[in-house]
């Protein structure tokens, strides 16, 4: 045991090892079982009168269940004390592993599966989870290496054991000594210290933002899935599923069918197999720190290799000629595979967002799973009829596995940042609502934004207080309307976070971030032309989501607000003049009473004395609280409306600050910019 503490304490590069060690010893003795189950696969065939497909069948439905609990787990696991989860799955867990020695009939047997799979399903979202705050980015690889091993010692361990057991008695009691220890463990995982989500990242903005109500499960999927790395990780675990699930579901059946190995070989040869895939784990555990002091996306790429390597191997495995072929062949697929893990698990908890991290290693099995139904499906019936053409069907997807992952590393720096931006943010803004009169209602860190190949946003900051107007200058292609979609939720955006009203909303759709209040009006471009003027504002007051009454006082309000629209009110809003059709705009924004009005080119194409109506009507809705973002190519409009500026010019932000401090940087300020701001300067005089 003081051996095993040691390798632990190296492992967490010094820091308390205890944590690991439970968890360590958890997922081991839920190993024992899933190894029993795949070792005594063709007994338990036999027992309940399988084929090959009706067994894989059984495992189908077994996982397809079990993905619909690994997701409100995972949920779950970022609101619920964790420990208390991690306790409650190891009994689960051990309790349905004791039901399946008993099971005497088929619907038994699986709803028995799905009850283990169910509880060990916490280990795979959970543990990483809370290893992720336990320990520090940089002890993450071999962490997650000593973590992970513990499946190949239990793979060890048990599938020797099951054989054994299995030779001298009956696959059943295989299934029914692991409850003792079990127990053991979860009495121990009692003692596992609270830790803050996102602690090891920053602790001090983890200890604020704890404090913060959890995310619902809408905004918590959808923040999790606007991550590029892990969309990439994602549409890997599709290919996994389909080349690794058949795998281990083949493997035993293979050695029984085509080299006739009793359950005692089987047994054993699982457990050399197991073993040389933990050499290969404490090896990766190892390259994979040092890769990651090369560049954040490094150990991706490693990840990647693993998985393309596996597949000659599983290509002799289907035409071995021998035995001692098929397990040279099995032992080096295993041993190259076990380099799959610590870099995969590392780069997740690194790009995975602190306050929803279970729920980014819980949404995996969706896909895992996914690709396990698939193989099924389409290769299923070659494999009932010749497993080794079914080992042959698994090599593409080993090879597509490892190039998404490949693909996916350009995005892991940038998406980690992010992630330590998000945590940071969060508790800056609770800070503000906690300690301040006026607190920021939109928050912009780092944001890219592409069009196809094209990057037209780069990093770009913006901070905008509750209550606040600020005008958002450059020339034409500065990037200022794409920064408004970008918040909007019109076009996504590749890196960075969108915070508003307090919450994390990046990646919102456009009708969800209008329902928070959110408005944003386009220039030139915000009204339905077919419709007459009274639908369009109709049309307004359906999506306002407002109470009818309170709608439509609004709508009577805007009316009075535009006196030229109650003239036009039956008629198109194509025929209206362009400052109308602004007018009509402005009075559907209105009518939604929203929080933040960005207002995109109010003065594009319209004569000055238009623009001046149109501007009082700015400040009127600014004095009912309403803040605004006014985008705009003339300093004139700007110093009219606006005490702060923000100047962009080729997707970046060049200035922020006093719009008056803007008419002194000559070396900010481009030609167009310097008549209008000249003639206001000696207007002034």
């Amino acid at each position: 045991m003081n051996w095993l503490r040691n390798r632990a304490t190296t492992a967490t590069l010094g820091a308390v090892a205890f944590p690991l060690m439970v968890l360590f010893f958890v997922y081991f003795f839920d190993e024992f079982d899933t190894a029993a189950f795949n070792v005594l696969a063709p007994q338990i065939k036999r027992a309940f009168h399988l084929s090959n497909q009706g067994f894989t069948g059984v495992l189908a439905v077994n996982l397809a269940v079990v993905l619909a609990a690994a997701v409100p787990i995972g949920y779950y696991g970022d609101r619920l004390p964790r420990r208390t989860m991690v306790v409650v799955g190891a009994v689960v867990a051990g309790v349905f592993s004791l039901c399946t020695g008993v099971a005497f009939g088929l619907l038994l047997l699986v709803l028995f599966r799905i009850g283990n799979g169910v509880g060990v399903t916490v280990n795979s979202s959970v543990h990483p989870s809370l290893l992720a705050d336990y320990y520090t980015p940089e002890a993450r690889p071999t962490t997650y290496a000593f973590w992970n091993n513990a499946t190949r010692w239990g793979a060890v361990f048990g599938p020797a054991l099951a054989g054994i057991i299995a030779f001298l008695s009956t696959w059943r009691v295989a299934f029914m000594v692991l409850i003792v220890p079990v127990v053991v463990m979860a009495i121990v995982a009692l003692r596992l210290p609270d830790v803050i989500r996102g602690q090891s990242d920053d602790p001090g903005a983890a200890e604020i933002a704890s404090q913060e109500r959890p995310l619902p499960f809408a905004r918590a999927i959808r923040i999790v899935t606007s991550v590029r790395t892990l969309r990439w990780q994602f549409a890997a675990w599709i290919a996994i599923g389909a080349a690794y699930l058949p795998l281990a579901a083949y493997s035993s059946i293979y050695l029984d069918n085509i080299f006739h190995v009793n359950s005692l070989g089987i047994g054993f040869i699982s457990a050399a197999d197991a073993l040389v895939a933990l050499v290969g784990v404490e090896l990766s555990g190892r390259v994979t720190a040092r890769w990651l002091g090369r560049g954040l996306g490094e150990p991706l790429k490693l990840s990647g290799y693993a998985l393309v390597a596996v597949a000659p191997f599983i290509l002799i495995d289907a035409v071995a000629p021998n035995l001692w072929v098929a397990v040279a062949s099995f032992l080096g697929g295993s041993f190259v595979g076990g380099w799959f893990w610590p870099p995969f698990l590392t780069t997740q908890s690194i790009v995975s967002p602190a306050r929803v991290r279970t729920l980014s290693f819980s949404l995996g099995s969706i896909f895992l799973v996914a690709g396990f139904i698939t193989f099924v499906i389409v290769f299923g019936q070659v494999a009932n009829n010749n497993v080794r053409d079914g080992f042959g069907a698994l090599v593409p997807f080993w090879i597509l596995g490892g190039l998404i992952l490949r693909g996916g590393n350009r995005y892991v720096a940038d998406d980690a940042h992010r992630a330590v931006a998000i945590l940071e943010t969060t508790a800056r803004l609770r800070q503000e609502r906690m300690t301040a009169t006026r607190h920021s209602i939109l928050s912009v860190r780092g944001i890219d934004v592409s069009y196809g190949p094209v990057q037209v946003l780069f990093g770009v900051d913006l901070d905008l207080a509750e209550g606040e107007i600020v005008a958002l200058l450059g020339t034409n292609g500065a990037g200022k309307s794409t920064l408004l979609r970008a918040i909007s939720g019109i076009v996504p955006i590749h890196a960075g976070a969108i915070f508003f009203d307090g919450e994390d909303i990046t990646g919102l759709e456009p009708e969800e971030s209008f329902g928070l209040g959110l408005v944003q009006v386009p220039g030139g471009k915000g009204v339905f032309p077919g419709l007459t003027v009274a639908e369009n504002l109709e049309v307004a007051v359906w999506a306002s989501g407002r109470i009818r009454a309170e709608a439509t006082a609004s709508r009577d309000e805007a009316l009075e607000i535009f006196p030229s629209l109650p003239r036009r009110y039956s008629q198109p809003a194509a025929v209206l003049s362009g400052g109308e059709q602004q007018m009509l705009t402005l009075a559907q924004a209105f009518i939604s009473r929203p929080k933040l009005l960005m207002i995109d080119e109010l003065s594009l194409g319209l004569a000055p004395v238009v623009v001046e109506e149109l501007l009082k009507i700015v400040r009127r809705i600014h004095s009912e609280g309403t803040s605004v973002v006014l985008v705009e190519q003339s300093v004139n409009v700007a110093l009219t409306v606006a005490d702060r500026a923000v100047f962009m010019e080729k997707g970046e932000v060049r200035f922020q600050g006093p719009t008056a401090d803007l008419l002194a940087r000559d070396d900010i300020l481009r030609a167009v910019f310097l008549a209008g701001a000249q003639s206001l300067q000696g207007a002034g005089q």
